[in-house]
């Protein structure tokens, strides 16, 4: 069901458009901020009510097509027009062939491969690649392993048994 809420969006913008007049029109400092703080609730309104068009109008295009994104907002009198719109980003699945544990070990036996054929600081950040992978992968096998403790070669400090 798409509502029309138009009507309602003028209302509010014209709501705040007359509490700006009056926060103009007053000395009184309390009041012209009332009145400055109920012109943008009344702005913020009109948002809200948009927000629900463009939304409802999302859902009711997306029933027909799968890959729609959100239309970008319509600016509203006296609002500074956002230029940034965030759409809608899909990521394509990925079906490895390799266990999650056999990418690791592989990605640190290629970084000690091409720390043989580097020096300096790029083979020291190559070896240090391979050993982070490689502690991945043992804490892969010990999360996966219920009521195991860490493997010893991980490096972790167990605390001595009383």
């Amino acid at each position: 069901m798409l509502l029309k809420l138009s009507g309602h969006i003028s209302n509010c913008l014209e709501r705040a458009a007359s509490a700006e007049k009056r926060a103009q029109q007053t000395t009184d400092s309390t009041m012209r901020s009332d009145h400055e703080f109920l012109a943008q609730s009344w702005r913020h309104l009109a948002l809200s009510y948009q927000f629900v068009e463009s939304l409802e109008r999302f859902l009711s295009d997306a029933d027909g097509n799968k890959k729609s994104v959100l239309p970008p907002e319509m600016p509203i009198a006296g609002e500074p027009a956002t230029p940034e719109v965030k759409r809608i980003i899909r990521r394509p699945r990925v079906k490895h062939e390799a266990s999650f544990q056999d990418r690791l070990l592989k990605s640190a036996q290629d970084a000690r491969e091409q720390a043989k054929l580097s020096s300096g600081t790029a083979r020291e950040r190559l070896l240090l690649k391979a050993r982070q992978s490689e502690s991945a992968a043992g804490f892969d096998s010990w999360i996966s392993s219920p009521g195991s403790h860490p493997p010893d070669d991980l490096g972790i400090m167990r605390k001595p048994k009383a």
